[in-house]
């Protein structure tokens, strides 16, 4: 009898671990580490319909505080340059942020593609530094967007 039960204790516990070992893995991945050099750091949408998303952010935003450009020169193609890429600096905390636009994209959305020229994959898992910095975009970028136009979440 007290060997069924020892047996019973430790059958329990080798698939508690199993569990804990699995659930923990999908945990971890969970929080990119299968991304596939996507670089996507998060995607924000508003309820607008508009063709030129530079010209809401300059209506929007104080030029004093935040300086935009609307297009960066790709340095493998010299001379080109990608329209669909918003620069975004925030003067007073030395930040710069990277947000792409969909290619025929008629409404406000835009993905947040690098801080400070790292991208997603450029960041540990648990970044505190990330958290930081998407945070302050948050706080400098969509809050002032989500009070001049519905989010879509």
């Amino acid at each position: 009898m007290k060997i069924i039960k020892w047996l019973s204790i430790l059958a329990f516990t080798a698939i508690m671990i199993v569990a804990i070992y699995w659930i923990g893995l999908i945990f971890i991945f969970s929080y990119g580490a299968g991304s596939e050099g996507t670089g996507l750091i998060k995607s924000y949408e508003f309820n607008l319909k508009t063709k030129n998303i530079k010209m809401e952010f300059d209506k929007t935003f104080d030029k004093n505080k935040i300086h935009l450009r609307d297009s960066v020169v790709d340095n493998s193609y010299r001379g080109f340059f990608n329209e669909s890429l918003i620069i975004i600096n925030l003067k007073k905390y030395n930040m710069e942020y990277i947000v792409e636009s969909p290619i025929g994209s008629e409404s406000l959305y835009f993905y947040l593609i690098y801080i400070n020229g790292k991208k997603n994959d450029d960041f540990g898992w648990f970044s505190l530094e990330k958290y930081k910095a998407i945070n302050l975009f948050e706080q400098e970028i969509i809050d002032p967007l989500s009070k001049k136009y519905k989010r879509i979440e």
